[in-house]
Order: C-alpha cells, then structure tokens, then sequence
C-alpha cells in the first residue's frame, strides 16, 4: 500500500468512527428530548388532578389516591410508560407545594 492508500484508509476510518459517536450522542439526546416531552405532559396531568383532588377531597388520603388512579388510567389510555417512582415523587412535590399555598 502506499502512503496516500494509508492514509485515506486512516481518514476514512476516523470519519466512520466519528459519525458513529454522533448518531450515538444524538440518539441519546433524542430519547432525552422525548422522555422529558412526556415527563412535562405527565406533570401537567398531575397537575390537574391535584387541584381537582383539592376542590373534591377533604382527605390526604383519598386525595392522593385519587390522583394515583386518574394518572395511571391517563398514562394506560396515552401508552406512556414512566416509573412509578418518578410519578409519586411528582405528586408529593406537588402536593408540599399546595400545602406551602394554603
């Protein structure tokens, strides 16, 4: 091989490796873009529903629980998966926020 062989090989070797990290980084970016696009519609649901608990409920308990089954029907009826975990920690923040309200 000579060298100008050589070193297109190389060039072309690096520019392959390159444009594979990009699509890497930018496949990720994109699932990102997209789960936190459904993190923000999931909490403007909770949202709503909190304040529709507030004005309905007297207790905690069947406020959150309330809450808990309207979001999980929303998330069946949208084919939203989220953790559960994320999904209350997003209630009860909500939930301290109103009680620092009232």
């Amino acid at each position: 091989m000579s060298n100008q062989e050589i070193i297109i090989t190389i060039v072309t070797i690096i520019l392959t490796l390159l444009s594979s990290l990009l699509g890497f980084f930018l496949s990720k970016n994109e699932k990102t873009k997209k789960y936190y696009e459904i993190y923000l519609k999931v909490e403007k649901k909770i949202k709503e529903l909190v304040v529709i608990a507030e004005n309905n409920y007297t207790e905690g308990s069947k406020k959150k629980k309330y809450v808990v089954a309207s979001i999980t029907t929303f998330l069946k009826e949208n084919n939203i998966e989220l953790d559960l975990k994320v999904i209350d920690d997003m209630i009860e923040s909500l939930i301290d926020l109103t009680k620092k309200i009232n």
